[in-house]
């Protein structure tokens, strides 16, 4: 497979998504004058489309050039081309939910129903997708660790034991964080997660915060980059990588410390029990205990400080 097509339509797909960015930032200041703003959107659009062709080119194509790599080995694309695949993913899906977007981020507006849904699933959604596609499909990680290892009834347990102290953990660096940030004059924004628990239905909060999310993440951070950075780069790169990225994906300056320390404990939790089972019972409870807490003080069952 030639290398260059990949390229080209990633170049074309950003130059056309920034000019239609760009374009419409003149039209709103008035040095242009344009009938029909809809067509930036579809420009907007195409251009994501162009970007995301040319990123599934440049994986397909690493996939072909490592496919002769020793079974030991990370045979499938990189995980940062994975990652970036993952969020176009999510930004075409969620690009037609415009105006719930800012009603679950700004306040502005009603948060329709169906709108609720597309942004709370969307990344959660290309994550499994984006795994299973290039990498389960494909058997880039030969020797794949079991989801259940040899006493799934443990990992559950230890899962659900290191969550509630990872919690605890959390929520103490998290109010530090937030100190720090308003002595130096930063505004701690909430995350889009925490917007969304004061207006969504709790049936859905749980569906989408407690079981889909710890599912595809753990899937993705942890079985997916955590053991690709292991096997290529060593112990190190793994923890401190998969950690990262795991905190930067979440989009809050307040909460990446924080969750970056979750993702460290997460892969230890990972490495020592060797299966899936344990960080995943060990995300779904820490989302599922801050879940409960916002649940309580939003429907004013037990008051609790905000």
């Amino acid at each position: 497979m030639p290398r260059w097509p990949g390229p080209v339509l990633v170049l074309a797909g950003a130059l056309l998504a920034l000019g239609s960015v760009g374009a419409a930032g003149m039209v709103d200041q008035g040095m242009l004058e344009l009938e029909d703003r809809g067509v930036l959107l579809w420009l907007l659009f195409a251009g994501g489309v162009l970007f995301l062709g040319g990123l599934v080119y440049v994986a397909v194509r690493q996939l072909h050039v490592r496919r002769h790599l020793p079974p030991e080995r990370y045979r499938g694309p990189s995980v940062l081309i994975l990652l970036v695949l993952v969020l176009v993913t999510a930004g075409i899906l969620t690009a037609p939910f415009g105006e719930d977007a800012a009603a679950l981020l700004l306040g502005e507006g009603e948060l329709s129903p169906l709108g609720a849904v597309v942004l709370l699933v969307s990344t959660q959604a290309a994550l499994l997708a984006v795994s299973w596609l290039f990498v389960f499909r494909t058997r880039a990680l030969s020797g794949w660790p079991s989801w259940t290892g040899t006493d799934p009834a443990a990992a559950l347990f230890s899962g659900l034991r290191w969550g509630v102290l990872a919690w605890i953990g959390a929520t103490a660096v998290s109010a530090l964080v937030v100190i720090v940030l308003e002595r130096l004059g930063i505004s701690a924004d909430p995350q889009a997660a925490e917007r969304a628990l004061l207006t969504i239905d709790p049936v859905l909060a749980v569906v989408a915060i407690v079981i889909l999310a710890p599912i595809a993440e753990e899937l993705f951070f942890r079985g997916v980059v955590f053991n690709a950075w292991l096997r290529e780069a060593g112990r190190r790169y793994a923890y401190v990588g998969s950690s990262l990225l795991f905190a930067v994906i979440h989009l809050s300056v307040a909460a990446v410390l924080p969750i970056f320390l979750l993702g460290l404990a997460l892969a230890w939790v990972y490495r020592r029990t060797g299966n899936l089972l344990a960080p995943i019972a060990m995300h779904a409870t820490v989302n599922g205990i801050s879940v409960a807490l916002a649940m309580l003080a939003r429907f004013e069952v037990v008051p609790l400080p905000v």
